[in-house]
């Protein structure tokens, strides 16, 4: 079976976007409609997306920049500056839609039956689609999402506080908004995919290939992995050298085709604020304020990675 799906991502911050569209690419039951960009400056992170799309041999897909500032008062996206760097060369220059991500967003959904969005950075672009018109969550045959904070999330030992969740926590206005619709929802949380993460050992297999995307890929998680270890760190979290790069939008965009990489569960979830903080809460089933949401809580961490460094690895270009 075929998933037709709109990408929606933060590409260019964390590399676990450039991996996420690799593998999308890699898929053969997965048809992308179309990649969407949110957080900060969206035309440069479509940029980076669309340079990956052309090294794949994937210039047909298009790529619209969406919402730059978060619909939150007082949040501010993050940007580390070294956005895109190890794939997007400074003579670069992709061709990206003059279209907004969100006007594309809406004539897509318009248009198209079966039309699955799998978003993987914060719910911006899609809340502002379903606030200008709410008839349009009818027409999401599915939403995918990369985030959430259910039953607590771990590496190692370590136990991280709500919040860590950046997501759905950088613009929980729009997370609340979208997440109390009806539209038929898959949260593949932080529980799981922190779990998952590449080795040296992966990454030296991409390196070892002679195909410019699994160049820039390397090259790109290369640039990451301080960045990675640095903002853990800061939280207290220790990222060890086995750890190069987390495969958190990988595993969700994953599981739109084969769910038997995780353990889901259909939790009754309540998109809440708890002492500033938003948060996706596991509540009794049939609980006021809470709705249905199928949620991946366990996963093969190590039959999924194979799967990504295989697949990925098999890609043109």
């Amino acid at each position: 079976m075929k998933h037709r799906i709109l990408l929606d991502t933060d590409m260019g911050s964390d590399v676990d976007d450039a991996l996420c569209l690799a593998l999308a690419l890699a898929m053969p039951d997965i048809e992308l409609a179309a990649v969407t960009t949110v957080s900060a400056d969206t035309r440069h992170r479509a940029k980076i997306a669309k340079k990956i799309l052309e090294l794949a041999g994937r210039e047909d897909v298009p790529v619209y920049a969406g919402v730059v500032r978060p619909s939150t008062a007082g949040s501010k996206f993050a940007w580390t500056g070294e956005e895109g760097e190890g794939i997007l060369r400074p003579e670069d220059r992709p061709r990206v839609e003059e279209e907004p991500a969100t006007d594309a967003i809406a004539r897509l959904l318009r248009s198209e039956d079966d039309l699955e969005i799998v978003a993987v950075g914060p719910m911006t672009n899609v809340a502002a689609v379903l606030e200008k018109d709410p008839s349009l969550a009818s027409r999401i045959e599915k939403l995918t999402i990369m985030g959430g904070h259910v039953r607590g999330i771990r590496y190692h030992d370590f136990v991280f506080q709500p919040g860590v969740d950046y997501n759905l926590c950088s613009d929980p206005e729009a997370s609340l908004r979208v997440l109390r619709t009806d539209v038929p929802t898959r949260l593949v949380t932080g529980d799981v995919t922190l779990q998952v993460w590449l080795r040296p050992e992966d990454l030296a297999r991409l390196e070892a290939s002679r195909k410019p995307i699994h160049k820039a890929l390397a090259r790109s998680i290369r640039m990451w992995t301080p960045t990675q270890r640095r903002i853990f760190g800061s939280l207290g979290a220790t990222i060890g050298e086995e750890n190069v790069a987390f495969l958190h939008d990988p595993l969700a965009l994953a599981c739109v085709s084969d769910e038997s990489f995780c353990t889901f569960e259909d939790l009754a979830i309540e998109p809440a604020m708890a002492d500033g903080t938003f948060r996706t809460f596991e509540r009794p089933s049939g609980a006021s304020g809470a709705r249905t949401m199928h949620t991946a809580t366990a996963v093969d961490a190590a039959r999924f990675r194979d799967f990504w460094v295989e697949r990925v690895l098999q890609l043109p270009g």
